[in-house]
């Protein structure tokens, strides 16, 4: 048993196949996360609305965020959202790129996980205590909803909890 384990093992790792997960927060974390948010309704169909507001000379709008404790905003991440086909898409998860994102949020890695847990305090009020947040907090109150979703998503991506 022992043998066949380590031929299939063997040959996983001839074929350059890789299991690992992510690092959370990483860019390929961000890639996984941006395709998790095309298959989250809460997500293309409640941000609609939101996505079609675009701020002057940019395509798309975008959300930055990192873990405090893993390093500054150069470790952060970012995905990008269009309004495609009356849905909030998003096209890009990676590495942070834009100098000006729509929001910026970024806290420690224990704080993440509790609000990825669902751990939004009363109302969801508590969300904002949990992490620093930098954009339109009321365009932010009016997509609580979604919000809510994202940050439940950020749970759902398999990934380790090594810095990126």
């Amino acid at each position: 048993m022992k043998k066949i384990a380590l031929t299939i093992a063997g040959l996983v790792s001839f074929a350059g196949i890789s299991f690992a997960q992510p690092a959370f927060m990483s860019p390929e974390y961000a890639k996984e996360f941006c395709d998790l948010w095309n298959k989250t309704d809460e997500l293309t169909e409640g941000l609609a609305k939101w996505s079609k507001n675009v701020r002057e000379g940019k395509e798309y709008r975008s959300i930055q965020f990192y873990r405090t404790d893993c390093g500054g905003q150069e470790k952060a991440i970012e995905v990008h959202i269009v309004n495609k086909d009356g849905k909030a898409v998003c096209i890009y998860g990676g590495k942070a790129v834009d100098p000006n994102p729509d929001f910026l949020m970024y806290t420690t890695t224990e704080k993440w996980k509790e609000l990825a847990d669902g751990e939004f305090g009363f109302m969801g009020m508590g969300i904002m205590t949990k992490m620093t947040f930098k954009g339109s907090k009321i365009e932010a109150m009016q997509n609580m909803g979604p919000f809510k979703a994202f940050l439940l998503n950020l749970g759902k991506v398999p990934h380790t909890d090594a810095c990126p």
